[in-house]
């Protein structure tokens, strides 16, 4: 009998590779998959509100319609019968997509964005949509349409923004693969407070055909996976030229893997680790498991230096430049549906009008130069690490404005002093992940966070698939919520 069929793991705990393996092989079938998925969600999705929107029925017609093709010799996709969900910011063709605000109720796209339809192409079966702050404007999950989306290692903590329903459902086994958008950390920041993989791509790597401003675009399709081997494979279907996206045209379609002999992979790599990018403390927990998870690096051949100098990582570039962006996209709503818009988004677009014409002007050649600073950076490093945040996953209801304490001590807003660290390849295009390397005395994840030269994603992988044989989490689970 074949050891997939004897196994007591239920279904849901399987990675994405396993299970398009399994239905290419007709072990199971994608109707059996997303049956058991589905299950899965009704029972610990109550307490964690990972979802805006469930596709039960659709999802099943879905897979029926694969198992059907297959039976009729049709040939099986690379991601044959996985189920997967979309953040609530990326169109889906036939689904609301509310942005996580009233005010876009009964918007129903009549296509995918570029990278859902390569997903679904390669047999994936979208399940539904996932959880965002209303236009994922905040570091939190939570939306006066939707609530609060909670973290499943503690319920009373935050997964996470903006892709917290994303990194939720993935950490919770509800689906094993989220697509969603990273604007100054989305896909990494809950990543790290989940204890997942977050990944932003290089620009150009992933069509973004449905950016607001194409050619000063700072949001990138992003990807939430439990496992390195999900992520080259997630990798490799959605990544390659589109005519909705300039920057990616000219490329060649990339094919991503795990390397047979990870620390071979990454030997001989030379490491930058900033333990600060602008902010003021990094809490004691979270420094010593990024800084142990280097010495396990050394040991496999890699170097690693400090950065020890000031360096200007443009954060405050990065808080402006979202406003700007927010505030040109949405200002209009405050005309028309003030009442029903989150009480922060309205603080945000309020305090955007302060900016002036000549600071807006300036904001493209500061990022301009902020590329140029890093860019000269990999002149001698291969690799740039940091924590993902600064502290652990904040409290439920921490506010945006609300003081971060870290040591005892107020150390800033949670932009200045909790995700400082991940805005910066997103003004600058260059790649980026965040991986678990461990959890807190008090059992709260942690990520180390690893940006890449420009189109060098393979070498985030071949990172991630080394730290994933010294720290395997992928078969750690929270405890189901109560």
């Amino acid at each position: 009998m074949n050891p997939l069929e004897i196994s007591q793991e239920p279904i849901w705990r399987w990675n994405a590779a396993r299970i398009a393996g399994a239905v290419r092989t007709g072990q199971t079938s994608a109707e059996k998959v997303v049956i058991d998925v589905l299950a899965r969600i009704e029972h610990v999705n109550p307490s964690i509100n990972a979802f805006a929107l469930i596709d039960a029925q659709g999802a099943l017609a879905q897979a029926r319609l694969r198992d059907q093709a297959r039976a009729a010799g049709a040939q099986a996709g690379t991601l044959e019968g996985v189920p997967f969900h979309v953040k609530d910011l990326v169109p889906t063709a036939g689904l609301e997509t509310s942005y996580g605000s009233w005010t876009m109720q009964g918007n129903v796209p009549q296509t995918d964005a570029r990278a859902v339809a390569r997903v679904k192409a390669a047999g994936a079966i979208l399940l539904g949509k996932t959880t965002t702050p209303e236009f994922g404007t905040k570091i939190q999950t939570e939306s006066p349409r939707y609530g609060q989306t909670r973290n499943p290692w503690r319920l009373n903590r935050s997964p996470g923004g903006s892709s917290g329903g994303s990194a939720a459902a993935v950490a919770s086994g509800m689906g094993p693969i989220a697509v969603n958008t990273d604007g100054a950390g989305s896909a990494r920041v809950p990543a790290s407070c989940c204890g997942i993989l977050g990944y932003k791509p290089s620009l150009g790597l992933v069509p973004n055909d449905m950016a607001a401003a194409l050619f000063e675009n700072n949001q990138y399709i992003g990807l939430n996976t439990r496992t390195v081997g999900d992520l080259a494979l997630v990798l490799t279907v959605m990544n390659g030229p589109d005519p909705g996206d300039p920057w990616t045209l000219g490329r060649d379609r990339q094919e991503f893997v795990c390397s047979q002999d990870p620390f071979f992979a990454v030997r001989g790599l030379r490491v930058l680790y900033a333990p600060l990018m602008g902010n003021r403390a990094v809490d004691a927990d979270v420094a010593a498991l990024v800084e142990a998870t280097l010495g396990r690096l050394r040991e496999l051949g890699v170097t690693v230096k400090t950065l020890a100098e000031p360096f200007d990582w443009g954060i405050e570039l990065s808080a402006a430049w979202l406003k700007g962006m927010l505030q040109a996209r949405l200002a209009p709503l405050l005309a028309t549906h003030r009442n029903r818009l989150d009480p922060e988004l309205v603080a945000v677009l309020e305090g955007a009008k302060d900016v002036t014409a000549d600071q807006r002007a300036s904001l493209p050649l500061q990022r301009t130069q902020l590329y140029r600073r890093v860019q000269q950076l990999f002149d001698t490093a291969d690799l740039i690490i940091s924590p993902t945040l600064a502290a652990p996953p904040i409290a439920l209801n921490h506010r945006s404005s609300e003081p971060l304490i870290i040591g005892g001590t107020e150390a800033g807003t949670l932009r200045e002093a909790w995700y400082p660290y991940t805005s910066v390849a997103n003004m600058t295009g260059h790649p980026a992940i965040s991986i678990p390397v461990g959890f807190t005395p008090d059992r709260l994840p942690v990520g180390l966070q690893a940006m890449g030269p420009l189109h060098q994603d393979q070498r985030l992988i071949d990172l991630a698939a080394a730290l994933e044989l010294l720290l395997p989490w992928g078969h750690t689970w929270p405890d189901d919520p109560t």
